[in-house]
Protein backbone atom coordinates (compact mmCIF):
# COMPACT_ATOMS: atom_id res chain seq x y z
CA UNK A 1 0.00 0.00 0.00
CA UNK A 2 1.25 3.47 -0.96
CA UNK A 3 2.56 5.72 1.76
CA UNK A 4 0.10 8.62 2.21
CA UNK A 5 2.20 10.60 4.67
CA UNK A 6 3.34 14.20 3.70
CA UNK A 7 6.98 14.83 3.99
CA UNK A 8 8.06 17.79 6.17
CA UNK A 9 10.62 20.39 5.07
CA UNK A 10 14.07 19.53 6.02
CA UNK A 11 15.26 21.19 9.19
CA UNK A 12 17.89 23.11 7.21
CA UNK A 13 15.22 24.73 5.00
CA UNK A 14 13.28 25.80 8.08
CA UNK A 15 16.38 27.54 9.38
CA UNK A 16 16.85 29.52 6.13
CA UNK A 17 13.30 30.94 6.03
CA UNK A 18 13.78 33.53 8.82
CA UNK A 19 17.07 34.60 7.24
CA UNK A 20 15.37 35.15 3.86
CA UNK A 21 12.53 37.13 5.46
CA UNK A 22 15.01 39.21 7.45
CA UNK A 23 17.10 39.96 4.37
CA UNK A 24 14.01 41.06 2.42
CA UNK A 25 12.99 43.41 5.23
CA UNK A 26 16.48 44.86 5.31
CA UNK A 27 16.40 45.47 1.54
CA UNK A 28 13.04 47.24 1.89
CA UNK A 29 14.41 49.43 4.67
CA UNK A 30 17.49 50.31 2.63
CA UNK A 31 15.35 51.20 -0.41
CA UNK A 32 13.09 53.34 1.78
CA UNK A 33 16.07 55.13 3.32
CA UNK A 34 17.60 55.84 -0.09
CA UNK A 35 14.25 57.07 -1.43
CA UNK A 36 13.88 59.36 1.59
CA UNK A 37 17.35 60.80 1.06
CA UNK A 38 16.74 61.31 -2.66
CA UNK A 39 13.25 62.83 -2.37
CA UNK A 40 13.73 64.82 0.85
CA UNK A 41 13.71 68.59 0.04
CA UNK A 42 16.99 70.36 0.77
CA UNK A 43 18.46 73.81 0.21
CA UNK A 44 19.72 74.27 -3.35
CA UNK A 45 21.30 77.40 -4.83
CA UNK A 46 19.86 78.18 -8.26
CA UNK A 47 21.55 80.81 -10.44
CA UNK A 48 19.91 82.87 -13.18
CA UNK A 49 21.80 85.04 -15.67
CA UNK A 50 20.58 86.89 -18.76
CA UNK A 51 21.87 89.52 -21.21
CA UNK A 52 20.01 91.58 -23.80
CA UNK A 53 21.57 93.92 -26.38
CA UNK A 54 19.41 96.12 -28.61
CA UNK A 55 19.16 99.54 -30.28
CA UNK A 56 16.71 102.22 -29.13
CA UNK A 57 15.42 104.58 -31.82
CA UNK A 58 16.69 107.69 -30.06
CA UNK A 59 20.04 109.42 -30.50
CA UNK A 60 22.39 109.15 -27.54
CA UNK A 61 22.32 112.86 -26.58
CA UNK A 62 18.54 112.75 -26.22
CA UNK A 63 18.66 109.29 -24.57
CA UNK A 64 21.10 110.59 -21.97
CA UNK A 65 19.02 113.72 -21.45
CA UNK A 66 15.87 111.66 -20.81
CA UNK A 67 17.67 109.33 -18.42
CA UNK A 68 19.07 112.27 -16.41
CA UNK A 69 16.03 114.56 -16.36
CA UNK A 70 13.29 111.97 -15.96
CA UNK A 71 12.94 109.22 -13.37
CA UNK A 72 14.60 106.33 -15.16
CA UNK A 73 15.07 104.24 -12.02
CA UNK A 74 11.58 102.75 -12.17
CA UNK A 75 12.23 101.61 -15.75
CA UNK A 76 15.62 100.12 -14.85
CA UNK A 77 14.30 97.92 -12.05
CA UNK A 78 10.89 97.32 -13.61
CA UNK A 79 10.02 93.73 -14.41
CA UNK A 80 7.58 91.09 -13.24
CA UNK A 81 7.51 90.81 -9.46
CA UNK A 82 9.46 94.03 -8.73
CA UNK A 83 8.04 97.53 -8.19
CA UNK A 84 9.90 100.68 -7.12
CA UNK A 85 8.98 101.88 -3.61
CA UNK A 86 11.70 104.42 -2.78
CA UNK A 87 14.54 106.15 -4.64
CA UNK A 88 17.00 108.13 -2.53
CA UNK A 89 20.05 109.94 -3.96
CA UNK A 90 23.01 109.58 -1.60
CA UNK A 91 25.53 111.61 -3.61
CA UNK A 92 25.63 113.56 -6.85
CA UNK A 93 28.63 115.06 -8.64
CA UNK A 94 28.53 117.06 -11.87
CA UNK A 95 31.83 117.94 -13.55
CA UNK A 96 31.43 120.68 -16.16
CA UNK A 97 35.15 121.34 -16.60
CA UNK A 98 35.16 119.45 -19.92
CA UNK A 99 32.26 121.56 -21.28
CA UNK A 100 33.15 124.99 -22.69
CA UNK A 101 29.48 126.11 -22.68
CA UNK A 102 27.79 124.04 -19.96
CA UNK A 103 24.58 126.07 -19.58
CA UNK A 104 23.93 126.51 -23.30
CA UNK A 105 24.76 122.89 -24.08
CA UNK A 106 22.54 121.70 -21.24
CA UNK A 107 19.63 123.69 -22.67
CA UNK A 108 20.33 122.32 -26.15
CA UNK A 109 20.55 118.77 -24.82
CA UNK A 110 24.21 118.53 -25.85
CA UNK A 111 25.81 118.58 -22.43
CA UNK A 112 29.36 117.26 -22.17
CA UNK A 113 29.36 117.23 -18.37
CA UNK A 114 30.37 114.10 -16.47
CA UNK A 115 27.77 112.97 -13.95
CA UNK A 116 28.31 110.56 -11.05
CA UNK A 117 25.58 109.55 -8.63
CA UNK A 118 24.95 107.01 -5.89
CA UNK A 119 21.44 105.95 -4.89
CA UNK A 120 19.68 103.64 -2.50
CA UNK A 121 16.60 101.96 -3.92
CA UNK A 122 13.88 99.96 -2.22
CA UNK A 123 11.66 97.71 -4.32
CA UNK A 124 8.63 95.58 -3.55
CA UNK A 125 8.93 91.90 -4.40
CA UNK A 126 5.93 89.91 -5.60
CA UNK A 127 7.39 86.59 -6.67
CA UNK A 128 6.29 83.07 -5.70
CA UNK A 129 9.92 81.91 -5.63
CA UNK A 130 11.09 84.66 -3.23
CA UNK A 131 9.88 84.60 0.39
CA UNK A 132 10.49 88.30 1.04
CA UNK A 133 8.43 91.39 0.31
CA UNK A 134 11.17 94.06 0.02
CA UNK A 135 14.68 94.34 -1.40
CA UNK A 136 17.16 97.20 -0.84
CA UNK A 137 19.66 97.94 -3.61
CA UNK A 138 22.61 100.24 -4.16
CA UNK A 139 22.86 101.99 -7.50
CA UNK A 140 25.94 103.56 -9.07
CA UNK A 141 25.47 105.85 -12.07
CA UNK A 142 28.23 107.12 -14.39
CA UNK A 143 27.35 109.36 -17.34
CA UNK A 144 29.68 111.07 -19.79
CA UNK A 145 29.71 112.24 -23.40
CA UNK A 146 30.29 108.78 -24.82
CA UNK A 147 28.46 106.42 -22.49
CA UNK A 148 26.01 105.80 -19.68
CA UNK A 149 26.56 103.07 -17.08
CA UNK A 150 24.17 102.07 -14.30
CA UNK A 151 25.03 99.24 -11.88
CA UNK A 152 22.34 98.16 -9.41
CA UNK A 153 23.12 95.50 -6.78
CA UNK A 154 21.38 94.16 -3.69
CA UNK A 155 22.79 95.34 -0.38
CA UNK A 156 22.04 92.05 1.39
CA UNK A 157 19.98 88.92 1.06
CA UNK A 158 16.19 89.18 1.20
CA UNK A 159 14.57 85.94 2.27
CA UNK A 160 15.85 83.22 -0.04
CA UNK A 161 17.03 85.76 -2.65
CA UNK A 162 20.75 85.71 -1.93
CA UNK A 163 22.00 88.24 -4.49
CA UNK A 164 20.49 90.33 -7.26
CA UNK A 165 22.19 92.67 -9.72
CA UNK A 166 21.32 94.43 -12.96
CA UNK A 167 23.42 96.61 -15.24
CA UNK A 168 22.57 99.04 -18.01
CA UNK A 169 25.23 100.22 -20.45
CA UNK A 170 24.34 102.64 -23.25
CA UNK A 171 26.46 104.17 -26.01
CA UNK A 172 25.93 106.04 -29.30
CA UNK A 173 25.09 103.88 -32.34
CA UNK A 174 24.64 106.18 -35.34
CA UNK A 175 21.30 107.94 -34.93
CA UNK A 176 20.25 105.38 -32.30
CA UNK A 177 21.49 104.28 -28.88
CA UNK A 178 22.83 100.81 -28.25
CA UNK A 179 21.77 99.39 -24.89
CA UNK A 180 23.04 96.30 -23.12
CA UNK A 181 21.17 94.96 -20.10
CA UNK A 182 22.22 92.19 -17.72
CA UNK A 183 20.46 90.53 -14.81
CA UNK A 184 22.05 88.06 -12.39
CA UNK A 185 20.40 86.47 -9.39
CA UNK A 186 21.00 83.68 -6.91
CA UNK A 187 18.05 82.05 -5.15
CA UNK A 188 18.00 79.29 -2.52
CA UNK A 189 15.11 76.90 -3.17
CA UNK A 190 13.87 73.92 -1.20
CA UNK A 191 13.87 71.04 -3.65
CA UNK A 192 14.60 67.34 -3.80
CA UNK A 193 18.10 66.56 -5.12
CA UNK A 194 16.32 64.63 -7.85
CA UNK A 195 14.68 67.80 -9.19
CA UNK A 196 17.40 70.47 -8.87
CA UNK A 197 17.56 70.80 -12.66
CA UNK A 198 13.85 71.72 -12.68
CA UNK A 199 14.47 74.42 -10.06
CA UNK A 200 17.45 75.75 -12.03
CA UNK A 201 15.37 75.90 -15.19
CA UNK A 202 12.55 77.81 -13.46
CA UNK A 203 14.94 80.39 -12.00
CA UNK A 204 16.59 80.87 -15.40
CA UNK A 205 13.18 81.25 -17.04
CA UNK A 206 12.26 83.88 -14.44
CA UNK A 207 15.51 85.73 -15.21
CA UNK A 208 14.82 85.61 -18.95
CA UNK A 209 11.32 87.01 -18.40
CA UNK A 210 12.70 89.72 -16.14
CA UNK A 211 15.20 91.01 -18.69
CA UNK A 212 12.60 90.93 -21.49
CA UNK A 213 10.22 92.97 -19.34
CA UNK A 214 13.01 95.35 -18.32
CA UNK A 215 13.86 95.94 -21.97
CA UNK A 216 10.21 96.63 -22.78
CA UNK A 217 9.91 99.02 -19.81
CA UNK A 218 13.02 100.95 -20.88
CA UNK A 219 11.94 101.20 -24.53
CA UNK A 220 8.51 102.46 -23.44
CA UNK A 221 10.09 104.94 -21.02
CA UNK A 222 12.39 106.44 -23.69
CA UNK A 223 9.60 106.40 -26.28
CA UNK A 224 7.38 108.50 -24.02
CA UNK A 225 9.82 111.43 -24.24
CA UNK A 226 11.88 110.86 -27.40
CA UNK A 227 9.76 113.17 -29.58
CA UNK A 228 9.40 116.02 -27.10
CA UNK A 229 11.02 119.26 -28.22
CA UNK A 230 12.20 120.16 -24.73
CA UNK A 231 13.00 117.57 -22.07
CA UNK A 232 12.14 119.23 -18.76
CA UNK A 233 13.39 117.87 -15.43
CA UNK A 234 10.96 115.72 -13.46
CA UNK A 235 10.62 117.78 -10.29
CA UNK A 236 8.18 115.38 -8.62
CA UNK A 237 10.61 112.48 -8.16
Amino acid sequence: MADSSVSEPASGSRRFLPAIVGSSALVVLVIAAVAWLVLRPADHLSVGSATSSFDVECDFDRFRQIMVRKNATAAIVAHGGMTLLADQTRSLQVDTSVDDRPILNAIRGKSKANVSAEKQITVELIDPYVNADKLVLNQDVQINETGLMVNTTSREAAGNLQTYSTTLNAAPSGSSTNVELTIDMKVIVQVSPLFTSVADRRVQEATDRAIAEQRQALETFIGNFANEILILPDLNR
